[in-house]
C-alpha cells in the first residue's frame, strides 16, 4: 500500500514537471515567435562551438538563437563551377528585436548601424567549448564586410572575425616570422662577435688604465671642494645682494618716471622741429653764409694784411697800456724816461 501511494506521488510529480516543461516551452516558443526575423550571415572560418540552438544575444541580451548552419555555394552560386564558389560558412538565426525587422524602415536603420560597425561574430562561452552569436558594434574599418556578389535571402549583418581566430591569427603569423628568421646565422653572428669582443678585451690594457685611473682619482681627491663650495656659496650671497640693490634701484619712481620725460622731451623737441619758423631761421642762416662768401670771395689779401694791422694796433694799445699803469701822467707831462729793466 505504502509502495503504491510513493508510485503515485511520484507518477505525479513527473507529470507536473512535464506539463511545466511543456508549458515553459510553447511560452518560450510563442514569445520567440511573435514578431520573430530570420538573421543571416556569412563567415570565413571555423564555427566549431556553434550548433542549432546556439544563443544570439545583441550586446549580451538574447535575442534569438541558431535555426540553420550551412554553406553559402549551398544557396546561391549555383550557376558557378565549385572552384569559384566562396566557402562561407552560412548562418540563419531566427531573431526578435527591431532592428532587424522586414519593414523598410527597419532595413535602412540597419544599414545605418552596418556602416557603424554592428557586426556579428562568434564568442566562446566559457571552458565548455560551446559558442554563441555576439552581435555588437566594432571598428568598421578595422572589420569590413566579407566580399559577395549576391544578394542575401534574408536580413544581413556582416560577420567579424572571433576574438580566437584572431589570436590563433596572429601566434600563427608572429610564429611564420619566427621560421623566416636566420636563426642559426644569427647564432654565428653573436658567437662571433663574443669573440672578438674576449680577443680586444685581452688586448686592452687593463693594469695601465686602472693605475691611471687610481691617479686621476688621487687628483680629484686633492680638489679643495669644501674652499669652492664656501666660494661659490658666497659668491651667490653677493649676487642675491646685487640683485636686491637692481630691484631697489628700479623702484625708484625716478627711474620709472624717467622713460616718461623722455618722451616728453621727444615730443617737444619734434614739436619745436616741426615748427616753419625753425626752417625760415635755417633759411636766413643758409643765405647770411652765401653772403658772407660772397664778399669774403677774391679779399683774402685785404682780409690778411687787415689782421696783421690788428694785431699791431693790438701791441700797440697793450704798451701804452703799461705805460699809463707805470706813469699815470705822462699823457699830461713830459714823456717819462726811456725804460730799463730791472737788474
Amino acid at each position: 500500500m505504502e509502495q503504491a501511494t510513493h508510485f503515485k506521488l511520484g507518477l505525479f510529480v513527473l507529470a507536473a514537471l512535464l506539463a511545466l516543461g511543456a508549458l515553459m516551452i510553447i511560452i518560450g516558443g510563442n514569445t520567440l515567435g511573435r514578431d520573430a526575423v530570420m538573421l543571416e550571415s556569412y563567415f570565413d572560418e571555423s564555427v566549431q562551438g556553434l550548433d542549432v540552438g546556439s544563443k544570439v544575444r545583441f550586446r549580451g541580451v538574447v535575442i534569438g538563437e541558431v535555426t540553420e548552419l550551412g554553406f553559402s555555394y549551398e544557396v546561391y552560386q549555383q550557376q558557378l563551377p565549385p572552384q569559384d564558389r566562396r566557402q562561407y560558412v552560412r548562418i540563419l538565426a531566427k531573431v526578435n528585436n527591431p532592428i532587424f525587422a522586414n519593414t523598410p524602415a527597419a532595413k535602412s536603420r540597419l544599414a545605418t548601424e552596418i556602416g557603424r560597425g554592428l557586426r556579428i561574430r562568434i564568442t566562446p562561452q566559457g571552458l565548455t567549448g560551446t559558442s554563441y552569436l555576439e552581435v555588437d558594434y566594432l571598428d568598421a574599418a578595422a572589420n569590413p564586410p566579407l566580399a559577395k556578389d549576391w544578394t542575401p535571402e534574408y536580413s544581413y549583418v556582416p560577420s567579424a572575425r572571433s576574438t580566437v581566430q584572431q589570436l590563433v591569427g596572429r601566434t600563427q603569423d608572429i610564429l611564420g616570422r619566427i621560421q623566416k628568421l636566420p636563426l642559426e646565422e644569427t647564432v654565428d653572428n653573436l658567437n662571433t662577435v663574443l669573440k672578438t669582443l674576449n680577443n680586444k678585451l685581452d688586448q686592452m690594457p687593463l693594469e695601465r688604465m686602472t693605475q691611471r685611473a687610481d691617479r686621476i682619482l688621487a687628483e680629484v681627491e686633492k680638489v679643495p671642494v669644501a674652499r669652492i663650495a664656501s666660494d661659490s656659496s658666497a659668491a651667490m650671497q653677493d649676487l642675491r645682494l646685487a640683485s636686491g640693490h637692481l630691484q631697489t634701484l628700479l623702484a625708484d619712481p625716478a627711474l620709472q618716471a624717467a622713460p616718461a620725460d623722455l618722451a616728453a622731451a621727444s615730443r617737444r623737441a619734434r614739436e619745436l622741429l616741426d615748427k616753419p619758423e625753425l626752417d625760415s631761421a635755417i633759411q636766413r642762416l643758409d643765405s647770411t653764409m652765401g653772403r658772407l662768401d660772397r664778399l669774403l670771395a677774391g679779399r683774402e689779401d685785404e682780409l690778411g694784411t687787415t689782421l696783421d694791422n690788428l694785431h699791431a694796433i693790438s701791441g700797440q694799445l697793450k704798451q701804452l697800456s703799461e705805460q699809463l699803469n707805470r706813469y699815470p701822467g705822462s699823457l699830461l707831462a713830459n714823456p717819462p724816461p726811456p725804460y730799463q729793466p730791472p737788474r
